[in-house]
């Protein structure tokens, strides 16, 4: 693809190749690939789960759309279904513990490691985080640690995004982001979202980034420079697939698909 993998714009920022991504741009991204994995859940007959989802395999377009990429190892299995047992596979640091210990894997096995992606987006981290020399966390461990201690979202987000106080993005759009992406890494799969809640939940953090944007927008054109919303939010206020997996009976090309 034009733009690389995903993976590779977070970890390679500020260099002549791979520009630093806006919260906006983020936003985009999240919203196409959740919109795919959404499409293999629910529209493709038989339902297909990915088991691969990674920063890696999502891939960009020169517009910075999202397409999912690799399924060499998705699975399909029927309505009946709310699982299947299959040996372990995927990548250590997106791989839904729950799976790894029982065989079972269903969608929400890809809701897992679809957080995980989320938490890139939002802290520019990998899944795993070195706290020092010899102590590695998980970039999700890392994330509610840090607001444990008490710090706001801005204490984890990505400083290549820019700075809340100046305006580069809406604080409260980050942090419904965040807030999903711990609910999609919860230990027992029934409490996690599905990816249709997913889709849902991102295009309100899209609307709220949009309306900053707006806002920004009109206060600059009144020769002003309020209008930007307070970094003081609330933590509680709260196609795109490519390769071949073969048949999907019963499903047109979804919006995520090639």
């Amino acid at each position: 693809m034009p733009e690389g993998n995903l993976q590779d714009h977070l970890r390679l920022r500020d260099t002549c190749t791979h520009r630093p991504l806006t919260w906006q741009q983020r936003l985009q991204i999240a919203l196409d690939a959740a919109q795919g994995l959404e499409y293999l859940h629910v529209a493709c007959k038989p339902a297909l789960i990915h088991r691969d989802v990674k920063s890696r395999n999502i891939l960009l377009t020169t517009g910075l759309g999202a397409k999912i990429a690799d399924f060499g190892l998705t699975k399909a299995f029927s309505d009946s279904e709310t699982h299947i047992t299959t040996e372990p596979a995927g990548t250590m640091g997106y791989l839904d513990p729950e799976y790894y210990r029982s065989y079972r894997a269903s969608e929400k096995s890809d809701v897992y490691s679809f957080g995980v992606v989320l938490l890139e987006l939002v802290t520019g981290q990998s899944p795993v985080v070195p706290v020092d020399d010899s102590v590695s966390v998980h970039v999700g461990e890392w994330v509610q640690q840090s607001l444990d201690r008490g710090g706001g979202v801005e204490s984890v987000v990505d400083p290549s995004m820019g700075r809340c106080e100046r305006g580069d993005y809406d604080v409260n759009s980050v942090w419904k982001v965040a807030d999903l992406a711990l609910r999609c890494r919860r230990e027992a799969s029934r409490e996690r979202p599905t990816m249709t809640d997913v889709v849902a939940q991102i295009r309100e953090s899209v609307e709220l980034e949009a309306a900053r944007r707006s806002s920004a927008s009109g206060a600059a054109a009144a020769g002003g420079g309020g209008g930007l919303r307070s970094c003081a939010g609330e933590r509680d206020a709260f196609e795109v697939v490519e390769g071949s997996v073969g048949e999907t009976a019963g499903a047109a090309p979804g919006p995520a698909m090639i």
